[in-house]
Parts: C-alpha cells; structure tokens; sequence
C-alpha cells in the first residue's frame, strides 16, 4: 500500500466515522423520546442496539487512527490488522506507537502512560465488547458462556442493567482514547505528554462529572424539558 493509498482509506474511513456519528446523536434523541413516552420496551430495545453502535464506531475510529497519514508503515498496518480480537489491535496499536518514542519496559513514563491507556482500553472496549458480542448474538435476554450450553448469571444481569447513562459514558471516554492515541501517532513526545495530560485530565473530569448520572436523573430532565415547551 502506498502513502497515498493510505491516505485515501483515511479519508473514506473518516466519513463512516462521520456517519456514524450522526447516527449515534439520532439514535440518543430516539432513546430520550421513549424515557418522555415511558415506553420501557422501545427504550431497551433501542439501548441494545446503541451498544452494537458503540462496538461500531469504535472498530471504524480504530481503523480511521490505523490509516492515519504518515503515521504507521504497512508492515505495521499489516502486523496490528492480524491481531485476532480489536482489544489485541489497540494493544498493539498503542505499543507501536509508544516505541516513536522510547523503549517503555525501560522509561518509567512511557511504562505510565502505556498502564494508563490500556487499562482504557480494558473497561471501555474489552468489557462493553463482551456484552456486545452476546448481544450481536442473539442472547438479548439471557446471556450464555462461552460453550452456549450455561447461562452466565453475572453477564446476563449486566446487559439487563445496561441503560443509555452507560454508553453514553461509553462513548464520551472513547473519544478521549482516540484524541490521546491519535496524537501519540502524530505528535512528537513533548507535545503528545502536553496533549495526553491535558485529555487525561478532562477525561478525570467527566467521568468524576458524570458518576452521578442515573437513568431515573436523566428521564426526569427530560420529562420536565418537555412538558415546559
């Protein structure tokens, strides 16, 4: 593949990226609609298919930061697509990008910053993934394990519990991911430490902000937005 290859994948896969956030935005509103209604039903059947299309956009902002411009070669474009699962591809992604800059096993920083952002990347795609996947699935209801023949209690509860709150949350954490990644592919050390600290620190913020969002807070809102038009 050459740069100029790249470069055009990166230009198609920023507007699926695009789409697909129009998309999310639409689907949120349509999800709000139904808390005002009280339709329990549509809200989660709409909440499911709001965490397929989390599981979307972030494999398409994934694939939109892999043909970033000047940014990987194609062997290592080639070596982090044949990772087996997309957490394995992150992880790789991520480690590649760190090498730019040092050898991580030996610089304590970089070994933080690579703590940091995997463990990103193990509550904000690695866990929604495994909801997702039963999801995708068909196991809506009752999640089983990985044999299909017992149902995985915990799991289940989970995706029964899953609200709006949850992968809005989602969604917010992983942009920051993608900012602070992007730049690491980009940026030179001094100037991806200064953007990483700042994204880390707005990313503490919102999720400090937002632990206290509930589902009951946010119909609530909405309900009384609506009735004082």
């Amino acid at each position: 593949m050459t740069d100029l290859e790249i470069k055009t994948l990166h230009q198609l896969q920023t507007k699926n990226v695009k789409h697909l956030k129009k998309v999310e935005k639409n689907l949120r509103m349509d999800i709000n609609r139904f808390l005002i209604k009280g339709d329990d039903f549509k809200v989660s059947m709409n909440t499911k298919l709001y965490s397929l299309l989390y599981s979307s956009l972030s494999e398409a902002q994934f694939l939109q930061i892999l043909y970033t411009p000047n940014g990987f070669t194609q062997s290592q474009i080639n070596k982090i697509k044949k990772e087996s699962s997309i957490v394995e591809k992150w992880n790789l992604m991520l480690d590649i990008s760190l090498k730019k800059f040092g050898d991580y096993e030996l610089d304590l920083n970089l070994n933080k910053r690579r703590i940091e952002l995997r463990d990103i990347i193990e509550k904000y795609i690695k866990e929604p993934q495994k909801m997702r996947n039963k999801i995708a699935h068909g196991q809506w209801v009752n999640a089983f394990n990985g044999s299909n023949k017992v149902k995985d209690e915990n799991l289940s509860e989970k995706i029964k519990e899953l609200t709006v709150i949850d992968i809005q949350r989602w969604y917010e954490v992983h942009q920051y991911l993608c900012f602070i990644v992007r730049d690491l592919v980009q940026s030179s050390l001094f100037t991806f430490e200064k953007s990483c600290n700042v994204n880390l620190s707005e990313l503490n913020n919102f999720l400090n902000r937002s632990s206290s969002w509930t589902l009951s807070n946010r119909t609530r809102a909405l309900k009384l937005k609506h009735t004082s038009r």
